[in-house]
């Protein structure tokens, strides 16, 4: 871990802001889920502690996925630690295709400055990943589904005759005659 000093000021606030949004009613969620799809109790203890390693993330991460993530460090060392974490989140972009917005930094998990983050990015890789497998427990809502309408040309020439609310022709109300300040002077 990094050797940080309290914050101050508007870290400090920033930071509280984060740790407000902290739902436990989520974590709780996530703990079955991830307990589910890799077929054994979740750790006891913290929701960090457990996850900090990236070990659980990685053998997540290849039940989702297989073979997602050929070689993972069992090791005490920081890096090697941070590295397990960070194949966890390639995976996820690379392999399921979450977006990398949705999905937390190696630093938010390993050093819990932002597990609420960490969070959010376990169920959108659940969401993603049942997106690919149906067959996989919810954790969420899932993602939509695209539904493409295709028209005749008879109907999209039906719809070009109408006049939009928005084009302002709503029972023939206008701006005409309205004033605001005095007019320009030229």
């Amino acid at each position: 871990m990094a050797n940080r000093g309290p914050a101050y000021g508007m870290s400090r606030e920033i930071q509280d802001k984060i740790e407000k949004q902290y739902d436990v009613e989520l974590e709780t969620q996530c703990r079955h889920w991830i307990a589910a799809v890799v077929g054994e109790p979740f750790p006891e203890g913290s929701f960090h502690e457990a996850l900090k390693d990236g070990l659980l993330l990685c053998r997540l991460m290849n039940i989702l996925s297989p073979e997602s993530i050929p070689k993972v460090h069992n090791s005490k060392f920081a890096f090697k630690i941070m590295e397990n974490i960070n194949f966890f989140l390639m995976a996820a972009t690379e392999k399921l295709d979450v977006p990398v917005v949705e999905l937390f930094q190696t630093v938010d998990l390993f050093e819990a400055a932002n597990m609420t983050q960490v969070l959010w990015g376990i169920t959108a890789v659940a969401r993603y990943a049942r997106r690919a497998n149906k067959e996989l427990p919810a954790l969420g809502p899932d993602l939509s589904v695209k539904y493409e309408r295709n028209f005749d040309q008879e109907t999209m020439n039906k719809g070009a005759s109408i006049v939009g609310m928005q084009a302002g022709g709503f029972k023939g109300a206008n701006q005409e005659g309205m004033t605001f300040g005095r007019p320009r002077a030229l």
